[in-house]
């Protein structure tokens, strides 16, 4: 596949655009401006997009769009679509609909999606993010100024306002092209990546406060419990950016953040900034990801995971960094 519209055959008539579990800035950026591109330049067609509740910063993108957070159970679609998702399981809103179709496509960039679980496939591991990859499915004439805005707040999120070594010079391009199409490109990184409410700054700061860096390995963990949100008021939903925060501890080269959300049920989020691949640890719990960023779900005790992962890591002395 080299253009998103060559998947719009005869006979199609309703598409359902579907992404990952709790998604975020790359997940909500690629499957609506999969859906603004579709929808004005098949005007004819009927489309859907599924999206669990967002993060506050990113609700934005959402205005105007017809978004679903139901399962598409029992509805059938001549074509599903799925961004950013690494597996089947991974799939949020629109998991039934789109297990039920026969005419699937898969667009996405982890590592660890191989070559993709759709009909058709386009996986590129080397990427930034999955709306890097869509806009080389796209038609650079035919891109509006909804689907530029959809694009870019995706590709920031993913690389951490281009802060990540998954940006490459091609990323850089993509990235000037949209700022190019009059898009409020710094009020987007203001509002859906660095601005953050009052109380998910201080329920940040205890988190980071209660934090332990085992210094040997340059590991920083920390968790957050269903007390702890309760006492703060705060959903999963606004815990996103706490690993990013963590991210920012100079001491810190592998970061593991936890926060529960049953009982007995937690997620994680692993941050590396070292040649530690993350990924690869997640996979050892079933999860996956990139090099730097991964996560995964797990059944117990946080600390023994914790402890788990140190053990996985090599003591090292820091070394000083210079780019000469």
């Amino acid at each position: 596949m080299n253009n998103l519209l060559e998947c719009i055959t005869e006979g199609i008539r309703r598409v359902g655009i579907v992404g990952h579990v709790r998604p975020d800035g790359d997940c909500a950026g690629s499957v609506l401006a999969a859906y603004h591109y579709l929808r004005d330049n098949v005007p004819s067609l009927e489309i859907v997009p599924f999206l669990q509740e967002l993060p506050y910063g990113i609700r934005f993108l959402t205005e105007g769009c017809p978004v679903r957070e139901d399962d598409g159970e029992g509805e059938a679609f001549d074509l599903m679509i799925s961004l950013d998702a690494a597996s089947k399981e991974r799939i949020g809103a629109g998991r039934a609909a789109f297990f039920a179709c026969d005419n699937t496509v898969c667009i996405d960039h982890h590592a660890t999606c191989l070559t993709g679980f759709g009909r058709v496939n386009r996986v590129e591991p080397q990427a930034s993010s999955a709306c890097e990859v869509l806009y080389r499915l796209l038609s650079r004439d035919r891109i509006g100024y909804r689907t530029a805005v959809c694009l870019y707040t995706g590709i920031i999120h993913d690389t951490g306002a281009l802060r990540f070594d998954n940006v490459s010079p091609e990323t850089v391009m993509i990235v000037s092209d949209l700022i190019a199409r009059k898009i409020p490109f710094t009020q987007i990184i203001e509002k859906s990546f660095t601005e953050k409410s009052l109380v998910e700054m201080k329920i940040t700061g205890e988190i980071v406060k209660n934090s332990r860096l085992f210094e040997k390995e340059h590991f920083l963990y920390g968790k957050c419990s269903l007390e702890m949100q309760e006492r703060y008021g705060v959903s999963v939903v606004e815990l996103g950016g706490v690993v990013a925060e963590m991210n920012e501890v100079r001491e810190a080269r592998v970061v593991f953040f936890a926060y529960q959300f049953t009982d007995r049920s937690w997620k994680a989020s692993l941050r590396s900034k070292s040649d530690t691949d993350v990924a690869k640890i997640a996979l050892n719990y079933g999860g996956g990801g990139h090099v730097r960023a991964a996560g995964f779900s797990f059944d117990g005790d946080p600390d023994l995971v914790a402890e788990e992962i140190r053990g996985l890591l090599p003591e090292t002395e820091e070394v000083p960094w210079t780019a000469y």
